[in-house]
């Protein structure tokens, strides 16, 4: 239990961050140009530079991705029609994709023998 307490503690300021993000949607009209820039460019932009950076500090964590989808639902049930679920979906595989890319440079950096400590 501990262990698992001592994963969640690092992954807490970036959905902390993705909460906030997510929870700026209600607020946009659904039928406004701003709104579609919003869901196709603005989230996953920040979905994968944030998932590459905590897959640059910590690596490749499981849960990671599925709660950056999970914390998309409440916004899908406030205001966006349910055949948006997609989106969630979606905003995982690209966190999933950063997250892997920067675990993936992680690696490389630590194999790095001229790499500084």
């Amino acid at each position: 239990m501990k262990k698992n307490l001592l994963m969640l503690i690092p992954v807490l300021p970036y959905l902390i961050m993705t909460s906030l993000i997510f929870f700026i949607l209600p607020t946009l009209e659904p039928s406004s140009k701003y709104f579609s820039i919003f869901m196709l460019l603005i989230i996953p932009a920040y979905c994968l530079i944030s998932a590459f950076i905590y897959g640059l500090k910590n690596g490749n964590v499981w849960f990671y991705p599925i709660f950056m989808s999970i914390i998309f639902l409440p916004s899908i049930f406030m205001i966006i029609e349910i055949k948006a679920l997609i989106y969630g979906g979606i905003y995982g595989a690209i966190a999933l994709l950063g997250m892997f890319l920067g675990s993936l440079l992680k690696k490389r950096k630590g194999d790095d023998p001229d790499a500084e400590e």
